[in-house]
């Protein structure tokens, strides 16, 4: 399939993995059908935008733009669309890393053309040797088994560019994309062979801040916008669990530790949900330990493995 795709990045203050996003997107198998790679650089204050115009000076197919205030993700996506009018749009977090047949995985799908929209599979880089690491590794398998049945969005997509933009009071970019690409009559995929890295938080507190922020935006999109997210769904869960446990036989006291995390954090999203209603709340910041993928003894790292 003569595929012609546009990848677009969302960064803000991402000088710790953008080089290593780049490489991977310059070392995929279906590279010769990348037709342009777009970072979004959004209020920047590190060398985001130093690093990837280091790119887009070897690299024509690397454009950076950068804006000058964080205005949020989905205004940065609308910016890509204005920028690519190639007929399949990426739509990356810049603190992954792709492995080498994941674009050709994830738009392999496409061929079909009843299809309009497909999703990757997220692989966190965290050891499962300790309890939160464990626990990061459990909440993206279970993301990967609900995505079996029921396809989930996520970290990195792709889709067909049939749509004009997106609602910037909306936060959830994907959900909002899926039920765009479903309204004109597409079906959705899930990818498996699409792999994409990224690193969940390393302590407790990072965790709870992360997930306890996903799944109140998740609660945002579902009662006040009106879109289904079938991680919140609880027959999904349940069946994802069941399946989950009988490949992989963990350890019941993390098992149950990590169930009784995931109602906390529940418990927090729903108190967080209540404060937007009213109005209160303060907003989220980056989870800093889920920034560094890979440990780098050179922090000036910027060009590792670039291809020529």
């Amino acid at each position: 399939m003569d595929l012609q795709i546009a990848i677009g990045v969302m960064a803000f203050n991402e000088e710790g993995n953008i080089a290593r996003l780049l490489d991977s997107i310059l070392g995929q198998t279906a590279y010769d059908s990348i037709r342009r790679v777009v970072v979004i650089a959004s209020g920047c204050t590190d060398r985001t935008c130093e690093i990837v115009e280091r790119y887009a000076a070897e690299h024509p197919k690397i454009h950076l733009v950068p804006e000058r205030r964080r205005a949020g993700k989905v205004r940065a996506i609308n910016t890509f669309f204005g920028l690519a009018p190639e007929p399949i749009l990426l739509v990356s977090s810049a603190d992954l890393i792709f492995e080498p047949q994941t674009v050709a995985a994830l738009t392999a799908p496409l061929a079909d053309p009843a299809v309009g929209m497909v999703g990757s599979h997220p692989v966190p880089l965290n050891s499962a040797d300790n309890f939160i690491g464990f626990t990061v590794q459990l909440m993206w398998r279970l993301h990967h088994e609900v995505s079996l049945r029921n396809p989930k969005m996520g970290e990195l997509i792709a889709f067909r560019n049939v749509f004009r933009g997106l609602n910037p009071d909306t936060p959830a970019d994907e959900v909002q994309i899926e039920h765009g690409v479903r309204s004109v009559g597409y079906e959705i995929r899930y990818a498996p062979d699409a792999i994409v890295h990224n690193r969940g938080p390393e302590t407790l507190s990072d965790f709870i801040a992360q997930r306890t922020r996903w799944i109140a935006l998740n609660m945002r999109i579902q009662r006040k916008h009106h879109l289904p997210v079938s991680t919140l769904q609880t027959s999904p869960l349940l069946e994802a669990m069941v399946a989950y446990v009988r490949k992989e036989r963990p350890r019941w006291d993390w098992l149950a530790g990590a169930a009784l995390l995931e109602v906390y954090c529940r418990f927090r999203a729903a108190m967080e949900y209540s404060r937007w209603n009213s109005g209160t709340s303060t907003g989220w910041t980056p989870v800093a330990s889920t920034k560094q993928l890979v440990n780098d003894p050179d922090p000036n790292h910027a060009h590792a493995g670039i291809r020529s």
